[in-house]
């Protein structure tokens, strides 16, 4: 399974993209044979109730099926990525399944 991270806006730290590849690796452990490639893309939103949000964007490109695209906002980095990988799974299940 290959991980390709993106973030727009800010530079990102080894450090954060290790422990987004630990996060996403760790969710999607099962899925590892039925997966090809996941691509995380992170930006920040702004709004009009909360200020500025940060939105994950998770792809999960699976052989002979169509993509899975799941997205998730929240309040800090580590927030979205969560929501966003849990989505994602949930997804993996009913479409895998």
């Amino acid at each position: 399974m290959k991980l390709n991270l993106r973030m727009t806006g800010k530079a990102i730290g080894s450090s954060a993209k290790a422990k987004v590849a630990k996060m996403v690796s760790e969710q999607l452990i099962k899925y590892v044979t039925n997966i090809r490639k996941v691509k995380v893309h992170i930006d920040d939103v702004p709004t009009k109730l909360h200020g500025t949000l940060t939105q994950c964007s998770i792809e999960v490109l699976l052989p002979g099926l169509p993509s899975i695209l799941v997205k998730a906002k929240g309040k800090s980095l580590a927030q979205a990525i969560s929501r966003a990988v849990s989505n994602s799974e949930t997804v993996l299940t009913q479409k895998l399944c």
